[in-house]
Parts: C-alpha cells; sequence; structure tokens
C-alpha cells in the first residue's frame, strides 16, 4: 500500500512502513537539515519530498495510509463546531483532516506526546477524535489506566530499552471487528546493555562529546557518597531528595517565608552579616522553590519538604561537615537527588542516570529513560560506561539502524531522536492494525 509521512522528521514512520512492503509517495518536513537527510536515508525521496505541508498540501497524491506525528498547538474554542474542519482550522491538524476530506485513505496513524489525551483537560483530543469520527474513520487510541484505558504503549513493553510512553491514534474507514492495538507483554525483561557500543568501538569524536564536565562527575560521586555513608538498612527515600533541606530551617507549613517580618526572614535564611538585606535579597538565599510570595505553600510541596526533613534529621549524623558544605557548593539541579532503583546495589556507577532540572535521577540499566527533544541536558548518562550515549545508541533505542544519518551537530541530533517515532513500535502497531497483512506475518512480528 502507499502512504504519506506528514511531520516526517527523521522518518520514523517511513522507516516501520516501508520494511512491512509499503511505498512512500509524499513526505514533508520543515526542518532544512532534517528534510536534507531524510532525502540522503531513504532512496527515491527527493522526488516526493516537500517542506511546508500548507505550502504543498496540494501534492500530495492518492494514498492508502496517512502517518502523523502531528504538532499539537490549541485549537479553537470559538468555532461553531457546524464544519468538520472548523473547530481546527489555523492549526496544522486542519491540514491533516484537509488530505483526509480530499483523498480518504482507508487507514490514519497518529502518534503525539504521552499527554496528548490530557492536553486542555481532555478538549483537544475529543475535538481530534470528533473530527476523525465525522469523516467516516473508526478510531482506536491508547488510553492512560487513569481514564478508564489499558495505558500508553511504550517500546520497554515490549521487550525494547527504551522507556518512552506516547499516544496512540489507529483510524481506519471500514469499521475495526477487534482491538488492533498491541497488548502490553508481562514480563517482558529489556536490557539497555544491549544496545552499548563496547569502547573499541567508539571514536575519537564519541569520547570527546560523551564525556562528564567536572561538576557531574562530582555530583555523581557526591551523591554516590552519600549511599555509601548511609547504614546498608537505612531505606532510600522513594521521594526526591532535596539537598536544601539538610539543616534548613525557614517556615513551610502555616506561611510562606516571604510572609515573615525581616528580622525573623533573617534568621530562618542564616543570615548573620551587618548590611540590611531587602526582604528579596534575603529571599535569593533560600532554595528557588520556597520563595513563593503565598500565602501558603501547595500541600505537594509541605509534603516533600516534611519528608526531606524528616530524612536528613534522622540521617544527618551519618554525613559529616565536608560533605555538606560541597553539597552546598553545587548547583540547585545538582543539589536534588531521585533514586528510582529501591533494592539494587547501592552505588551510582551501576545504574542508567539523567541530569534533570529536578535533580539526579536513578535508573535500572534495564531501559532508557525517554530521549526528549526539549533539552540535550538530558541525554541519559550510561553509569558503567561512565559516559554519556553515543548518536548511535540513540538510533538503537529509536529503531533506526546505525547507519541512518543525523544532523551534523550533537545537540540537533538528539533533538532530533527526541522527536522520532520508535520504529520498532510502530512496527508493531501497523501488524496489528493493517489487515492487508496476512494473520501469520502479525502474529510473527507481535511475537518479536
Amino acid at each position: 500500500m502507499k502512504f504519506v509521512d506528514l511531520f516526517a522528521g527523521i522518518g520514523g514512520f517511513h522507516r516501520a512502513f516501508t520494511s512491512l512492503g509499503h511505498e512512500c509517495v509524499y513526505a514533508c518536513e520543515i526542518d532544512e537539515e532534517l528534510r536534507s537527510l531524510y532525502t540522503l536515508n531513504y532512496e527515491s525521496a527527493t522526488e516526493y519530498t516537500f517542506g511546508d505541508l500548507r505550502a504543498s498540501v496540494d501534492k500530495v497524491p492518492h494514498h492508502d495510509i496517512l502517518c502523523a506525528g502531528f504538532p499539537c498547538q490549541p485549537f479553537s474554542k470559538s468555532g461553531s463546531q457546524d464544519g468538520v474542519l472548523d473547530e481546527t482550522r489555523g492549526t496544522l491538524f486542519y491540514d491533516v483532516l484537509t488530505i483526509l476530506e480530499r483523498h480518504r485513505p482507508e487507514y490514519v496513524f497518529l502518534e503525539n506526546v504521552g499527554n496528548f489525551e490530557r492536553h486542555d483537560s481532555g478538549r483537544t483530543w475529543r475535538i481530534v477524535r470528533r473530527s476523525l469520527a465525522k469523516l467516516g474513520y473508526d478510531v482506536q487510541a491508547t488510553t492512560h489506566m487513569a481514564s478508564g484505558g489499558s495505558g500508553l504503549l511504550s517500546p520497554h513493553h515490549f521487550g525494547y530499552p527504551h522507556h518512552r510512553e506516547r499516544f496512540f491514534v489507529v483510524g481506519r474507514l471500514t469499521p475495526w471487528d477487534r482491538n488492533v492495538l498491541p497488548v502490553r507483554r508481562p514480563g517482558s525483561a529489556p536490557n539497555l546493555k544491549t544496545i552499548v557500543q563496547p569502547v573499541d568501538e567508539l571514536t575519537i569524536a564519541d569520547n570527546a562529546e560523551t564525556s562528564m564536565s567536572a561538576p557531574q562527575e562530582r555530583c555523581v560521586n557526591h551523591w554516590n557518597e552519600f549511599l555509601q555513608r548511609l547504614p546498608s538498612d537505612t531505606p532510600l527515600p522513594s521521594f526526591p531528595v532535596w539537598g536544601d533541606e539538610l539543616d534548613a530551617r525557614y517556615p513551610f507549613e502555616q506561611l510562606v517565608p516571604a510572609r515573615l517580618p525581616k528580622p525573623d526572614l533573617a534568621k530562618a535564611c542564616r543570615y548573620r552579616g551587618k548590611k540590611p538585606l531587602t526582604t528579596a535579597e534575603l529571599l535569593e538565599r533560600l532554595p528557588a522553590y520556597a520563595r513563593e510570595t503565598g500565602p501558603r505553600f501547595p500541600g505537594w510541596k509541605v509534603r516533600f519538604i516534611r519528608q526531606n526533613r524528616d530524612f536528613w534529621n534522622a540521617n544527618r549524623q551519618y554525613l559529616p561537615l565536608e560533605w555538606r558544605s560541597q553539597l552546598r557548593s553545587m548547583q540547585p539541579s545538582l543539589r536534588k537527588f531521585e533514586w528510582n532503583c529501591q533494592g539494587e546495589r547501592r552505588d551510582l556507577w551501576d545504574h542508567v542516570m539523567q541530569f534533570r532540572p529536578s535533580g539526579l535521577r536513578v535508573k535500572r540499566m534495564t531501559a532508557s529513560p525517554a530521549l526528549v527533544a526539549m533539552t540535550t541536558t538530558q541525554i541519559p548518562l550510561l553509569g558503567p560506561e561512565r559516559r554519556f550515549l553515543t548518536r548511535r545508541e540513540g538510533l538503537r533505542l529509536q529503531g533506526f539502524p546505525d547507519d541512518h544519518l543525523l544532523p551534523l551537530s550533537r545537540g540537533a541530533a538528539f533533538r532530533a531522536l527526541g522527536n522520532a517515532v520508535n520504529v520498532d513500535l510502530v512496527r508493531l502497531i501497523a501488524a496489528s492494525a493493517l489487515l492487508a497483512l496476512s494473520q501469520d506475518t502479525g502474529e510473527q512480528l507481535l511475537a518479536v
């Protein structure tokens, strides 16, 4: 069958559908570098690859399958809701619907971020679903368990070492006669080590761009010392550890520090200097999360602060003054710590880590945290290798072959990977949903 690849990125949909024997007849990608790479990665793509969808919508040929990892802009709240396209006018999804209305492909496959179902309190998804239904599509979609569904889909649910939950929609003009979304495989045991490149395979450039900075290495070693100094029978917190709460004195339960009289605020901030400081200057001496003007902290923050104060009070004795002093010298995001490896060996270099605004997050070496497009500061750190992911490992996490071309800069390469759909997961969904495939082929793919 023939398919179109909208908002194509580096071509995850293309890779998945062509591996099943289908033919791409149109692709669009507005980013010039990604569009150029698309034509290099896929033979004959130059003939049918365009930039802005809105400028080339009339060039879309007849097709059987429409694929789109579509952007999620806010939809209109003032539309008349009389026409199929009315509420989406002015968005790129409007153009997707225009193509569906004009060409009537039998199948539609859509992908978006995991939270799409809940965007704008669920209103965005209701508009999308209603719009597809008005065009005659019978739609199935992943649904959060909290919404009564069976949950989102992620590669790690099927044995692939990437924890990346996404929202998928499959639609067909002919009504479905069964549930076509693949079911999670209980007991799947992904292993992140399966995608790791051996040391002798790394180039000089790989080593240079995956190395840790000195502050990052100090941070890991500092929190490792924390783990080793605690008695082995001391339970590690399941909540985020906030280092700024160690020896903190500011009030947090009945009022916020900003509401204190200035002398009391100075005491809460431990300011003993002779120079008078303004309230704003005093608040700058507190953690950023404690500078709210009130009247009170939200309940979740009060709970986290209380948990941290109790934890530090119970374990301060194991942490020498030198360790505490070094902690305070680190930048704010490095003073936070999240241990998601309960029951595992307490050595950070055994696990996979991420430097996040919420702190140093530690997970088991079973699956990589999701690659994200918004920032390159959260590229996973492979503890056993003492380095960050390579580009090739990023390709493997997303199901692409090692020789797939990526943007030249590391930042652009990982942004592209963070925006991509996972090839392995899309292939599973397509194998299950496309009834043109033989039942045997679908079953074989789902058994991989």
